[in-house]
């Protein structure tokens, strides 16, 4: 795998609280930075699937078209 670097600016206060974080739990700098990203990454892309899915109408089912579509129509005779 190829690694790029990436420059970030930050305050001095929030590299401080940066570097005592990463100190603190004997993380990497380069390794907590990379591993934020990816966690904030993976947060946003949830978010846009759930807002794609939630602004379409929404189409209840009933409980036998479910179990028919499953295939599993005996079980809609059960309830």
């Amino acid at each position: 795998m190829t690694m790029k670097t990436v420059s970030v600016r930050l305050d001095d206060d929030v590299k401080a609280r940066w570097e005592r974080l990463a100190q603190a739990h004997g993380l990497n700098q380069s390794q907590l930075m990379r591993e934020a990203i990816i966690g904030k990454l993976e947060e946003l892309e949830d978010f846009y699937v759930v807002s794609r899915r939630v602004a379409k109408p929404f189409v209840p089912v009933s409980n036998d078209e479910v179990w028919r579509n499953l295939g599993l129509n005996d079980r809609a005779a059960e309830d």
